[in-house]
């Protein structure tokens, strides 16, 4: 045995130990030591050799350094294991160590005695008890969490002398004992039962002074150590001893061998673990942490950990599995009982405590619940037990069953947390398993049957998908593959499809019991919360969300209705907290079973008025976020649907914060879109589309723009809305939207359509937006004259409706179409003029775009120093927080780069340039920047790469129906072939530029006529 720790620590040969280290060194090995073979984390080590973890790593790995040294020198240098990232541990086999020893060997004599081997069990605990040399454990090492781990030690060896003893007085080998008898009881004198045999055994061998003696010395050793008296049955004992009254003795012998069995009874160590799933998959982080926490030591308290989730997420399948996994550390027993806590018949606590007490050789059960916790607590006072309770209703269940002893552990499932437990440690709540984990689980399970999932990997996918991480689920799922091999998996994927929740049901385990079981606990209030929730399609839920089902918009979120019954839901596991817990989510399989329950439990009216009162507040917080953004319903027309109450904390969080909201709302936004148009809310489904698409354009989701606008168009056209059709064709047409989807969005027809029908309803300022839409539209196509008295009617119209940013909108796209025109001057003086519309406004973005626009006109002039000037405000104002506006400021300074002869800093900005305007989607944005990429390539004599740009360019403008760019692209690009030698490329770019030029009727097509003809007479 190379390592010793009962009694003096010692290691090395026993005839030749190594001198120990000292101080902190010391005090690292002991620990180590007394948890040999499991991992100590390196703040456990700080804590306990240094006293806290405030002292730098270092010095524990120097005391760990030098113990390596140490253990070299006897060849067991590799004992002592890094575990990188946790801390360390000491690999020993089971003979190198004194403790290892002692306690197999006290579990081969539980094994004996199971069985009835009395006089083997007593060899083995004579073999464990002659281990110790000493009193103490661990002698001679300081510190106070060694000592509660000797102590901890010191209590086993007690119980093994105890039980030694028992077995040799009851066959009458008191002589043989009582040397050892004396001795223990000399390390233990507060000890009863310890004085009770020294007094027997005495007083057999004809020593009845001494025997009182003893009694005398215990009797001290309680009034010393704790204030106490012998009991009763100890004080009538010595009055038998001092009065030499042997029948009173042996009647007193005669009940103590009842109590402990005439025969040695057998001491019963329960092994009631249900056997582990080997199917757990995706729970590592949460394995390792639940096994750290139960057998981290030193400790004052026993552990007491709790393990939350809905029904089917897998609790009780990890609890087990950690069982398993640390029974070792718990020799004395292993109990498991189900609470039914989810059931119509919970366990009551006393129930529970006579089956503990049962399960450990008790017969006769005290009758009150206290007595038996007591009772409870003070057989597990000496033992090491392992405690699962699966399914916990509440703290009540579970409080008095936790046992005072530390060396005990207490391993909890529950729906809800447990607060109330004191110095309860709470896993983090099971997730869903993630995709890679959910398929590895599913195919673990049909593997067993000879299946292999990877031969229809898409039906495979598609059933992992339906299952949504649900560990129940996915268990059944394999199992009903399992069960009908002949059939294909694409089938079971149909099945679950079309009956999700009568489909997951195999044997005894059922995916809607499960969920039914946290329901049918629920009060009324939150089960009506929960019902409603199943009618609605919104991912997240909010307290607004909660308010409007229940229609209670006045109630505050601390104390209102509302709020208390989502808590709740999520306290039970129905919903699962997002964001801090500020919003919920339902699960996929738990929104189903809602709905059904729901479609089937709540009246007729209430399934029609939920839905439509939900998205009628969601669409009132839409709006309001849409005017907190300019201070009033600019640029966005409404529907006639009325707003809906809300409440007021909502509102006030939103007004603070309107971009922040929109982005916790995104998705809900874009799932009520789909939902209303599916239920016929049509002016519901088009306003609240429109009224999102400003933030769309803000934040750059335009995809979420397209889908929602395209699912109004279609919601409004099903219904004959001819004024939601024409306000989401307008909206479709915004420059932003047009530069990313281009030319599939509605073009002058449709727009002009729009502004006829907004004009014959009254709508003038829709009429405006239209009418703006409509002429950039024209602009896009190199009708600039139109364009211009477009946007002057489209003024006009702002104007008059107050909608002050539609006016300067439109007044800066006339500077624009200047610009584009040539008319340098006339454009600087437009724009000049919006920039002091504008410039009081406080619209940092809008004056942003302005202030762009400008610094090109002073490009278009030669006046570079204050185009930089302006470019430069661009990307201080919004480069930071918009990936478009630093796009666009980006593009400008790399042709200010251009113009002024750096090469190198124009290619750096507008390579810049294009990458983020690609990934902002700003397609014609890009294609400016190629083109003038393709100038710098022109400057630096590289025509090949010049061709390349333009060639980008004209592919971006033509996907985009930004014809007159197209052809500008094109036109420049047959100059390039040209000079590169490529005459029919040449030839084709400028005949498709001159289409262009002629069909918009611009002055351009001239020139390129000019080249066409010129080369032809070249060839």
């Amino acid at each position: 045995m190379i390592y010793r720790i009962l009694g003096d620590l010692e290691i090395g040969p026993p005839d030749a130990p190594l001198p120990l280290p000292s101080g902190h060194r010391l005090g690292v090995l002991a620990i180590l030591l007394v948890n040999a073979n499991r991992r100590v984390s390196t703040a456990d080590l700080l804590r306990a050799v240094w006293g806290g973890t405030e002292v730098s790593d270092t010095q524990l790995h120097k005391s760990v350094s030098y113990l390596r040294g140490l253990l070299a020198t006897i060849g067991r240098r590799n004992d002592l294991k890094t575990r990188s990232g946790y801390g360390y541990e000491l690999r020993v086999k089971a003979d190198d160590l004194d403790k290892l020893v002692f306690e197999q060997l006290v579990r081969d004599a539980d094994a004996a005695a199971a069985t009835g081997r009395t006089r083997e069990e007593a060899e083995l605990l004579r073999a464990a008890l002659q281990l110790w040399r000493g009193p103490h454990a661990l002698a001679g090492v300081p510190g106070e969490p060694v000592r509660r781990e000797a102590l901890d030690l010191e209590h086993r060896r007690k119980r093994a002398a105890v039980r030694l003893f028992d077995l040799e007085l009851a066959r009458g080998r008191h002589e043989r004992v009582l040397g050892e008898l004396q001795t223990v009881f000399g390390y233990h004198p507060t000890d009863r039962r310890l004085c009770e045999q020294v007094m027997l055994a005495l007083y057999r061998r004809g020593h009845a002074t001494q025997a009182l003696a003893a009694y005398e010395r215990h009797t001290d050793a309680l009034a010393e150590e704790t204030g106490g008296r012998p009991d009763a049955g100890l004080r009538n004992l010595r009055y038998a001893v001092a009065s030499g009254d042997e029948a009173a003795v042996a009647r007193y012998e005669d009940r103590v061998a009842r109590q402990v069995g005439a025969v040695a009874p057998p001491v019963v160590v329960p092994r009631q673990l249900p056997a582990g799933l080997a199917d757990l998959v995706g729970r590592d982080g949460p394995l390792a942490q639940v096994c750290q926490r139960l057998t981290r030591r030193p400790r004052t308290t026993p552990p007491v950990v709790v393990v939350t989730g809905p029904g089917g997420i897998g609790k009780t399948t990890l609890v087990v599995r950690v069982a398993h996994e640390v029974r070792a550390e718990f020799p004395d027993g292993q109990l498991y009982v189900d609470l039914r806590g989810t059931a119509a018949d919970p366990a009551e606590s006393i129930e529970v405590l006579a089956q503990l007490l049962r399960a450990f050789g008790v017969t006769e059960l005290p009758q009150t619940r206290d007595e038996r916790a007591g009772l409870c607590r003070s057989l597990l006072a000496d033992r090491r037990v392992l405690l699962v309770l699966d399914d916990a209703r509440d703290e009540e269940q579970v409080r008095d069953l936790v046992p005072g002893n530390p060396a005990c552990a207490v391993l909890v499932t529950a729906r809800q947390r447990l607060p109330g437990i004191d110095g309860a440690h709470h896993v983090p709540t099971l997730p869903p398993l993630d995709e890679q984990a959910a398929t590895e689980l599913f195919g673990r399970v049909v593997r067993h049957a000879g299946i292999d999932p990877g031969a229809e990997a898409e039906a495979t996918r598609r059933v992992v998908a339906l299952c949504a991480g649900l560990p129940l689920a996915l268990r059944i799922a394999g199992a009903l593959r399992a069960r009908d091999p002949d059939r294909s998996t694409a089938e079971l994927a149909k099945r679950l499809a079309n009956q999700p929740l009568d489909t997951f049901v195999y044997g005894d385990r059922s995916v809607e019991r499960s969920i039914g079981a946290g329901f049918d606990r629920l009060d009324p209030a939150a089960r009506r919360l929960f019902l409603a929730l199943g009618l609605l399609q919104l991912p997240d839920i909010a307290l607004w969300t909660a308010a409007a089902v229940l229609d209670r918009a006045d109630a505050e979120p601390a104390d209102g209705e509302p709020a208390d019954a989502l808590l709740r839901l999520a306290r039970c596991h129905m919903i699962q907290p997002v964001d801090g817990g500020i919003r919920y989510r339902l699960h996929d399989l738990t929104r189903e079973y809602a709905r059904r329950r729901g479609e089937r439990d709540l009246p007729e009216p209430d399934r029609r008025a939920i839905p439509a009162r939900a998205h009628a507040a969601l669409l009132t917080l839409a709006r309001r976020a849409h005017r907190a953004i300019y201070g009033g319903d600019v640029e966005v027309v409404h529907s006639t649907v009325p707003d809906h109450p809300v409440p007021p904390a909502v509102l006030a969080d939103l007004d603070d914060a309107p971009l922040d909201w929109y982005e916790a709302e995104r998705l809900n936004l874009r799932a009520a879109v789909r939902h209303t148009a599916e239920l016929d809310l049509t002016g519901t489904c088009w306003d609240l589309a429109v009224s999102a698409h400003e933030f769309y354009s803000i934040r750059g989701y335009l995809d979420d723009w397209y889908a929602t606008h395209m699912t109004a168009l279609e919601a409004c056209r099903r219904a004959g809305d001819e004024r939601g059709e024409a306000v989401v064709t307008m909206i479709l047409a915004q420059p932003s939207l047009v530069a990313s989807r281009g030319a599939d969005l509605p073009g002058p027809d449709e727009l002009a359509w729009a502004a006829r029908v907004l004009d014959r309803l009254g709508d003038g300022h829709g009429q405006a937006i239209a009418l703006r839409a409509l002429a950039n539209c024209l602009r896009r196509r190199g009708q600039f004259e139109q364009a211009l008295a477009t946007f002057a009617r489209a003024q006009r119209l702002y104007e008059a409706c107050g909608d002050e940013v539609g006016a300067w909108q439109a007044l800066r796209y006339v500077g624009q179409t200047h610009l584009d025109l040539g008319q340098h001057d006339e454009a600087l003086r437009i724009l000049r003029k919006a920039q002091e519309s504008a410039g009081t406004a406080g619209w940092p973005r809008l004056l942003a775009q302005n202030a762009y626009w400008i610094g090109r006109a002073h490009l278009a002039r030669g006046e570079v120093d204050e185009a930089e000037r302006r470019f430069r405000y661009v990307l201080d104002t919004v480069g930071h927080v918009d990936a478009t506006g630093r796009a666009y400021a980006t593009h400008g300074l790399g042709d200010v780069a251009r113009l002024t002869g750096d090469w190198n800093e124009a290619d750096r900005h507008l390579a810049t340039a294009s990458e983020l305007a690609c990934q902002a989607g700003d397609n014609v944005l890009e294609g400016r920047v190629q083109l003038s990429l393709a100038a710098l390539h022109r400057a630096c004599g590289a025509p090949a790469r010049t061709a390349a740009a333009l060639t980008r360019a004209a592919s971006l403008f033509e996907a985009h129906d930004a014809a007159y760019l197209r052809a500008t692209a094109l036109s420049a690009l047959g100059q390039a072939h040209a000079e590169l030698g490529r005459p029919d490329e040449a030839r084709a770019a400028w005949t498709t530029a001159f289409g262009l030029y002629t069909e918009m009727g611009l002055p351009e097509a001239d020139q390129v006529r000019d080249r066409l003809e010129g080369r032809r007479t070249e060839n």
